[in-house]
């Protein structure tokens, strides 16, 4: 029997496949005549291309795609969305998330904890945003940065040299006007018997011709002349009280008398310049010029600044062009010695890129990005927390789905009911957020560096708009999937109650998330651990000189002499030495020095008496102290790695060797003391000396002797009083503050503690929602396990040995990567780095494992404990 002739199987299936639901049995019909009526004209395999083509034909015709669009929905169902719908949606989505309570609330909490943090970035990023936005010519003024090759490092500098501004001004004429500015007016400033900390700047007077900084009392000209000065309100009823400071003269340290000639506004947070005073550049020039002083050279720009205002945007690329003929012709003849020039705009320096001795607060875009990834670790793991539990629950719903698609819901439709319900869980989350955010706000400004005089982070209206803003795009992010996850379901999948995909099945997605967030938390507890090990053991650290007993007190200006002969007399006082700083908590002064036979280095100084050594047993290892009968302004006593640095044999050829100091003074080395930290632990040991000059002291070093450290305390203030005038006493013990200066550990631990409870909340809280929904979803077996003699422990380890596996698996991914980072990163940055022992590692696992553990068993054993009778009485 002659077998039948039929058109290409591979064609239909292509057809059908490619039409799915549509109804196409005519067109079909009408191909499958035309390829009958083909074999009558022509070969079997030319009629069957022919029927390929007519089939490709339909597959790209407009008919068979207007047929798709209507057999994907119901008849009855409509594309209108209108205000009942919308309402409807609103009304399910309520009505599902009151039926199911618990599953909400872990929802909403998680939600909840991961925002919090997500709202800090909202807040913060806006105020930064509209730094020096209150400047009247923000888009027309430009700072002149620099780039510096010296051959052992190459940074960028906000900085630039004052030789350059004059430059400037003398040769190019398409600049409007030229700013100096020099952030070296620092020091303690004396009126009356009030010795006051200020700080603040030098400039020009045309200062306030580029920048907007408002006068109360006074103008421009007010700075015009030498040893004129501006003070701020906040300043002036810091010194003077409610007294108007016009016309009052001022001291301020060694650079001479200042008499404040205006009264300015407080200038707002927002501003990238924080100061206190500004005095006129002429009082710098004069006292440059005084002290021989005045910079010469192309290389000298420490503290220096100069800004431009431009007369239009293309003025720009003329002035630039000009900066780079500059750089090229004055540092053509240097060897180690390079540096280029641009500008930056204003607009640009907050937040902006990171350059090195900013004018102000540093908020580059390189610490900021480090806060928007740690916030995305945060607030992601709580989306996916939602997505994880939606779609861990699918099977609760299928049949929901598969009613409203025989009834006619089209799938975007089913899509937007998902995304509403999501959205409607967000703004809960978003108001219990906001109240998380609201009692964080104060602690988190805490933890940055000046963040409350340097960040606002209150409330505005462009805040709450961000705020509603970031809910909707979280609940988008968190309930896309399982949106996307329903409305795809056929009717047939979801009536059958079948999952879409085997890997959902399989919750594989789910076993990544619980990694990856317990990875996480691990990581951020780990993080404090470590460093509170760190801390600890920094304190506890022989920094290289006398901690105990030593208490330090701010002479404000009292004559150093005077505060000797009145301790002296109490007996609770052993050794009385003078500083000029707080070894080992503050920063010291550096200068370039000069020997004979080098160039200059870098060497930190400090101000001492003849008892400073003996008082906080430094070790003297040759040469003599200090000689208060006689003149030491030309003697040093230096360390051991000033004689490495200048290449001296040993400590006692040093003796007797001779530096030149910047101003040609002649310095010769009397003593050599041993190696000691005279800064903090994170920086090296660098070249340092002593010197020996009165006008310096600021503190008075106190060695008590006591038991009644009250009392001691008590008589040094009866004493302090008939001497220190109005002056209030004030005194710290050496090893508080030391501990002070290492805040910057407490403000990791803040925000690694801080980081971490959130990371830890979020994931206990999605393992929490998994256990539960796994444990509902296995009553049966449980119940069928206890029938057959299966016992309660049996049980537990049952539910629970995947997810402590899922946890161990996240402890072998984190422990590793956070020790490298410590390691490897962290520790390299200290100078002293201290290792990372087990027992950090033993007691991060052991917090991770038992927070774990007992979100865990808070379930399991709950459903191990349930009698049989109960579990198996439903399906």
């Amino acid at each position: 029997m002659k077998k039948e002739i039929k058109p290409p199987r591979l064609a239909d299936r292509l057809l059908i496949w490619y039409c799915q639901r549509a109804s196409i049995e005519d067109l079909q019909g009408d191909a499958e005549e035309l390829f009958y009526e083909d074999l009558k004209r022509m070969s079997v395999a030319r009629a069957s291309l022919c029927y390929w083509q007519q089939v490709l034909s339909l597959i790209f015709s407009y008919a068979v795609k207007k047929r798709k669009a209507h057999a994907s929905y119901h008849e009855l169902s409509s594309s209108t969305f209108n205000f009942y719908m919308i309402k409807n949606y609103f009304v399910i989505a309520s009505r599902n998330l009151i039926k199911h309570k618990f599953f909400t609330i872990i929802n909403v909490l998680g939600l909840a904890v991961g925002m919090s943090i997500g709202l800090l970035l909202i807040a913060m990023l806006s105020f930064l945003w509209t730094y020096d936005n209150f400047h009247e010519n923000k888009d027309s003024i430009y700072r002149i940065v620099s780039k510096v090759d010296d051959k052992i490092t190459n940074r960028e500098y906000a900085l630039a040299p004052p030789l350059l501004a004059d430059r400037i001004k003398q040769e190019y004429s398409g600049v409007k006007e030229v700013i100096r500015i020099s952030a070296t007016l620092n020091g303690e400033a004396t009126y009356e018997n009030k010795v006051l900390p200020l700080q603040g700047y030098f400039v020009d007077s045309n200062f306030f011709t580029v920048f907007t900084f408002p006068w109360l009392i006074g103008n421009s000209n007010s700075l015009d002349k030498p040893n004129t000065m501006a003070i701020t309100e906040k300043a002036a009823m810091k010194i003077f009280g409610a007294v108007d400071p016009v016309g009052k003269i001022v001291t301020i340290g060694d650079m001479g008398d200042f008499e404040i000639t205006g009264l300015l506004k407080d200038h707002p947070k927002n501003s990238h310049m924080q100061f206190e005073v500004l005095a006129s550049y002429a009082s710098l020039e004069k006292l440059y010029q005084s002290n021989s002083l005045l910079p010469k050279s192309w290389r000298e720009f420490k503290n220096s600044y100069v800004y431009l205002l431009l007369p239009n945007q293309q003025s720009k690329i003329g002035i630039e062009n000009y900066l780079n003929r500059v750089s090229d012709e004055v540092y053509k003849t240097e060897k180690d010695f390079k540096a280029s020039f641009s500008l930056q705009s204003l607009n640009d320096i907050v937040p902006g890129k990171m350059l090195y001795n900013q004018i102000g607060p540093d908020w580059e875009y390189a610490s900021i990005s480090v806060f928007v990834i740690l916030t995305l670790l945060i607030v992601l793991p709580a989306c996916f927390n939602y997505t994880n539990i939606s779609i861990s629950r699918a099977l609760k719903r299928m049949k929901e789905i598969g009613l409203r698609k025989i009834m006619g819901g089209r799938q975007q439709q089913i899509f937007f009911q998902f995304i509403v319900e999501t959205v409607l869980i967000t703004f809960i989350a978003l108001g219990l957020s906001y109240y998380i955010f609201t009692i964080t706000r104060q602690e988190f400004l805490s933890m940055l560096v000046g963040g409350a005089d340097l960040l606002s982070l209150d409330m505005t209206g462009s805040i709450v708009f961000y705020f509603i803003m970031f809910a909707l795009m979280v609940g988008v992010v968190a309930g896309i999937v399982p949106a996307l996850y329903f409305s795809k379901l056929s009717p047939i999948q979801a009536l059958k109650s079948k999952p879409v995909t085997k890997n959902l099945s399989r919750f594989s997605f789910r076993k990544v998330l619980i990694v990856s967030q317990f990875a996480f938390s691990l990581g951020f507890i780990t993080s404090v651990v470590i460093v509170l090990s760190q801390y600890r053991q920094t304190l506890n650290y022989d920094f290289g000189f006398r901690q105990a007993n030593i208490l330090d007190v701010p002479l404000q200006g009292i004559d150093a002499g005077i505060v000797r002969n009145e301790f002296s007399k109490l007996s609770a006082i052993q050794d009385i030495s003078m500083s000029s700083n707080i070894v080992g908590a503050s920063a010291s002064e550096s200068i370039y020095l000069k020997s004979n036979n080098q160039d200059s280095i870098e060497v930190f100084q400090m101000y001492v008496d003849d008892h400073y050594l003996t008082n906080l047993k430094l070790t003297l290892i040759a040469g003599k102290n200090f000689e208060a009968t006689k003149a030491n302004g030309n003697h040093v006593i230096v360390n051991e790695i000033f004689l490495q640095q200048f290449k001296l044999d040993d400590a006692l050829s040093a003796i007797g060797q001779s530096f030149i100091l910047p101003n040609k003074m002649e310095i010769t080395i009397i003593g050599v003391v041993k190696d000691f930290h005279y800064n903090e632990l994170r920086e090296p040991i660098k070249s340092f000396f002593f010197r020996y000059n009165p006008a310096q002291f600021r503190y008075a070093n106190l060695n008590v002797a006591t038991t009644d450290v009250a009392k001691a305390l008590s008589q040094m203030e009866v004493a302090w009083r008939t001497f220190g005038g109005e002056t209030k006493f004030n005194a710290k013990f050496f090893d508080d503050e030391i501990e002070e200066s290492y805040s910057f550990f407490f403000a990791m631990i803040k925000i690694c503690g801080f980081l971490g409870f959130l990371a830890i909340t979020i994931s206990c809280l999605g393992l929490l929602g998994m256990v539960v929904f796994t444990v509902e979803n296995r009553t049966k077996e449980v119940g069928i396990r206890k029938v057959m003699g299966a016992s309660g422990t049996e049980v537990v380890i049952l539910l629970s040995k995947d997810f402590a596996k899922l946890m161990i698996f996240a402890a072998i991914i984190a422990l590793p990567l956070t020790y490298l980072f410590f390691d490897k990163v962290y520790l390299r940055t200290q100078a002293h780095k201290i290792p990372i022992g087990i027992t950090e590692i033993i007691i991060s696992l052991s917090v991770m494992m038992l927070l774990g553990l007992v979100t865990i068993l808070s379930q399991t054993g709950k459903a191990a404990r349930a009698n049989p009778v109960d579990t198996l009485r439903f399906e």
